[in-house]
């Protein structure tokens, strides 16, 4: 259904009401800077804090890349939402009723806006649902196996631990025939599956320890059952039973399909409880079972999260960016062949984040194969915390796995060491310690021998400055697209001033609006000149060029004469072009000496620079 226009009133309140700070805060590490606040920019990989807010304004800016607006425009960037729809959000949010303009669409608008509520509403009455049966008789088995583990009852509360009752449509009495929702829709929040040869549904989850999975605001979007066994068990009953089922294993661990409120690669288990504590600890520690989040919890780590039992993705690691400033991510996978191997794919799916972000990520494996819940049980908390200290930067860890199990005295594996350390390195820009790392690892394989470390370390740089130079030729290539743009800009701009008389007093004018200075320093002397004969004569004289100069060449090979056909229009299009171009510049400027205001606490100077900065945007 197409949304409809907002009451003028609804959007007027929302604005008034919806606080800058509350929702930013939410997505990006913010500090105290003077009256504002600063942090790293969410619009692109930024690497220094750039990313400023105005709670007395109520705007923002990033004086690197020129982002910049209200509460409004930040939602619809982040989450690529239309206005309309950035404005309900918002008025959910803050308890703001929604009125369309035309009072004939408010009936139909009202239930589209309410669809997700009744989503939420029905997660929300599944996990009590769930958490009342795991405390009666039925849930005794559960109860105990979470005491096994020992899981105390605070922490069973805190997350809200729960079971699925054994019954195939225990969830769907309740939800659908007791609390009245629609089936169809209590199916589209994952919790019940139509039956395959007739009418009628069954509960998705049966007989398990049900674990809530929550957004960033703790509201639960999803589910994770665990079969209360670790052995794969049969789906009972047999295949002649009316709602469907097979003799087929299940599995240990089962999950919410993906919904209207839940997309799999886009969510961490735990991130509610852990958010505001990796913005406080400063880094993130990254697990692969919810049992390990919860366990790690329950000691007093609480800057850690898990996965869906998904693989790794570069969206979840971006999600706890927003919460570290330092971009400490520490990656604990269990230490069998699996882990590892899932190890080597989140590396695999996050290197472009880590080297272009600044990512600075850990990799730990704990000792005797060990998963973070089974260490916790023999060793202290404070244990736990020095391995993640030491873990080893990534790149570190990658290498050792490539010396691991391998005869350096045996050719066959020392050719097979260095052409996988070379491909390892060739693919490192050089801002991540490429060169350091060439000279240990040469210093490793030589096994002491200082003249073959010398050889090998050359050896490794020429293939990497050979790879290397592959993969910066689009780069150079789009560097001078860039200059080219630029100096084609000037060059119409100029070639359109000698040849298009009635264009010349706009051409000054514009320039004079938006700023604009001719920066090519070949065109700079010929605009001086041009300015000069049309300064005290009449504007549409002919100008005397020489058409034999170096300026005068470069111009005529910078611009088609076919695009003059249209002068104006050109001429429109290329101040546009300088225009951007020139606020850029500023609002870069502005960054670097409001970065000079703030190390030196001149928070006037500061606060001035941060206001023009905004007028100029």
């Amino acid at each position: 259904m197409m949304m409809p226009k907002l009451d003028p009133r609804t959007v007027d309140e929302v604005r008034s009401k919806a606080d800058l700070y509350d929702v930013v805060s939410e997505r990006v590490v913010l500090r105290k800077a003077g009256k504002d606040y600063k942090g790293l920019c969410p619009f692109h990989e930024d690497r220094s804090p750039s990313f400023y807010i105005s709670p007395s304004k109520q705007i923002y800016k990033c004086f690197s890349c020129g982002a910049s607006g209200d509460v409004f425009k930040f939602l619809m960037e982040q989450d690529k939402s239309s206005f309309t729809e950035t404005v309900i959000a918002l008025a959910q949010r803050y308890g703001i009723s929604v009125q369309a303009a035309q009072p004939e669409q408010s009936a139909e608008y009202a239930r589209k806006l309410t669809k997700r509520q009744q989503l939420s509403e029905i997660m929300e009455l599944a996990t009590q649902f769930y958490s009342y049966a795991l405390h009666s008789e039925k849930g005794k088995a559960a109860y105990a196996y979470l005491k096994q583990r020992a899981l105390t009852e605070k922490t069973i509360q805190q997350f809200r631990l729960g079971y699925s009752p054994a019954g195939w449509q225990s969830l769907y009495t309740y939800l659908v025939e007791q609390k009245h929702f629609p089936a169809k829709l209590v199916e589209e929040a994952g919790l019940i599956v139509p039956r395959g040869n007739s009418q009628g549904y069954y509960d998705r989850f049966r007989d398990r320890l049900m674990i809530p999975i929550c957004d960033t605001k703790g509201q639960v979007i999803a589910f994770g059952g665990r079969a209360l066994g670790d052995e794969q068990r049969p789906e009972a009953p047999c295949k002649k039973h009316p709602w469907g089922g097979s003799t087929l294993g299940v599995p240990k661990y089962l999950n919410s399909p993906e919904t209207e409120l839940f997309q799999k690669g886009q969510t961490l288990f735990a991130i509610h409880e852990a958010k505001m504590a990796i913005a406080r600890m400063d880094a993130a520690i990254i697990v692969e079972g919810y049992f390990d989040a919860i366990a790690l919890h329950q000691a007093g780590i609480t800057h850690a999260v898990a996965t869906l039992g998904t693989a790794m993705r570069s969206d979840q690691v971006k999600q706890l960016l927003r919460y570290t400033e330092s971009k400490q991510v520490i990656l604990n996978f269990d230490a069998d062949n699996a882990g590892v191997q899932a190890t080597e794919r989140a590396i695999g799916e996050l290197g472009d984040l880590v080297v272009k972000s600044g990512v600075q990520l850990r990799i730990l494996h704990l000792p005797a194969d060990k998963d973070p819940d089974e260490y916790l049980q023999s060793h202290s908390p404070q244990s736990y915390l020095e391995l993640v200290k030491s873990a080893p930067l990534w790149l570190e860890w990658q290498v050792d796995r490539l010396f691991k199990g391998k005869d350096l005295g045996q050719t066959d594996d020392f050719q097979k060491v260095s052409r996988d350390l070379a491909t390892l390195f060739s693919e490192l820009p050089d801002s991540i310690g490429r060169t350091q790392y060439i000279h240990r690892v040469a210093g490793r394989l030589s096994q002491g021998n200082g003249r073959l470390a010398v050889q090998l370390e050359e050896d490794f740089r020429r293939r990497t400055r050979v790879r290397a130079k592959q993969k910066e030729a689009p780069t150079e290539r789009a560097k001078t697209g860039e200059v080219s743009a630029h100096h084609k800009a000037e060059a119409q701009l100029l070639v359109i001033f000698i040849q298009v008389p009635e264009l010349r007093e706009l051409i000054r004018q514009a320039m004079a609006e938006h700023c604009i200075a001719i920066k090519v320093p070949e065109y700079r002397n010929l605009w001086d000149v041009l300015c000069a004969q049309t300064e005290h004569s009449n504007a549409h004289a002919d100008l005397v060029v020489d058409h034999n100069s170096e300026a005068t060449q470069s111009l005529l090979h910078h611009v088609d004469p076919f695009t003059l056909s249209r002068p104006k229009e050109l001429f429109q299009a290329t101040i546009k072009f300088l225009a951007i171009a020139e606020c850029e510049r500023q609002s870069t400027r502005i960054g670097q000496l409001c970065d000079e205001a703030e190390a030196q606490e001149d928070w006037e100077k500061w606060h001035v620079l941060w206001s023009n900065g905004n007028m100029k945007s």
